[in-house]
């Protein structure tokens, strides 16, 4: 269709980014080197000076071990944009019609699930129900983690080829991350339920939860590099554009 000599004047060039893997992950583990930096802070004033984490401003917005709040936005921010960059491997392989384009998107839905869950706390909905089926104590006293294993070997066996398939870098940084982000949400889940059901929620417990956040997190952001340089050996450019049609 002909463009009017109007409709090209109004037309807006905005300014392209450049997203490259080494930018972006050097200003991921900037953000989450500062949120380390408050976390720590929170912690000795917290726990060293023994005073009351209710009234601590820094405790509501930093800590690590609650919800809704920085570290937990950032985490599902994250999530949230690794949602995308697989959606836009999966538009891709759908219109060269490539053998594991579904497997792009349903990794992009799952992406989008954990993103919200991270900032609506879901699973952390399933602890009283579990706690009513199964002996939740020592590593077990969160349970969730229970359904969250099976998950993953399902995860697994239905991707198992998927991954097989992948060029070895973007393979091999796959596994790091995904082995770097489970070792956080359920091997130091695994411990810090076993130091909170043993001792308490003491200093112990959140030195464990501090770990199990920073692993998450360095877990997505490799995640996030190895998509980026998978687009990046894919696709020189993407471009993206937003119209509006009058009614």
């Amino acid at each position: 269709m002909l463009l009017r000599p109007n409709d090209i004047s109004n037309q807006l060039e905005l300014p392209g980014y450049n997203l490259s893997p080494r930018k972006v992950t050097k200003l991921l583990l900037s953000i989450i080197a500062l949120l380390i930096v408050f976390n720590l802070i929170e912690r000795v004033i917290v726990y060293s000076l023994n005073i009351d984490s209710d009234i601590q401003i820094i405790s509501q917005y930093f800590n690590f071990d609650r919800e809704s709040n920085i570290p937990s936005l950032y985490s599902a921010l994250t999530l949230g944009f690794c949602s995308y960059l697989l959606a836009i491997i999966s538009i891709f392989k759908k219109s060269k019609h490539a053998r594991f384009a579904k497997h792009w998107k349903s990794l992009s839905y799952i992406f989008a699930f954990l993103a919200i869950d991270e900032a609506c706390s879901i699973h952390e909905s399933l602890i009283p129900i579990m706690r009513g089926i199964v002996n939740a104590e020592g590593f077990l006293y969160f349970p969730w983690v229970i359904p969250a294993f099976f998950m993953l070997i399902v995860f697994l066996l239905v991707f198992r080829k998927f991954i097989r398939a992948l060029p070895t870098k973007t393979k091999t940084l796959f596994i790091l991350s995904g082995f770097v982000y489970v070792a956080g949400a359920l091997g130091m889940e695994l411990i810090g339920g076993y130091l909170a059901d043993v001792s308490g929620y003491n200093t112990a417990y959140g030195i464990a939860s501090t770990i199990e956040e920073l692993l998450e997190m360095l877990g997505i952001v490799l995640f996030i590099n190895s998509l980026l340089s998978y687009i990046q050996s894919q696709l020189s450019e993407i471009r993206l554009s937003l119209s509006f049609f009058n009614n």
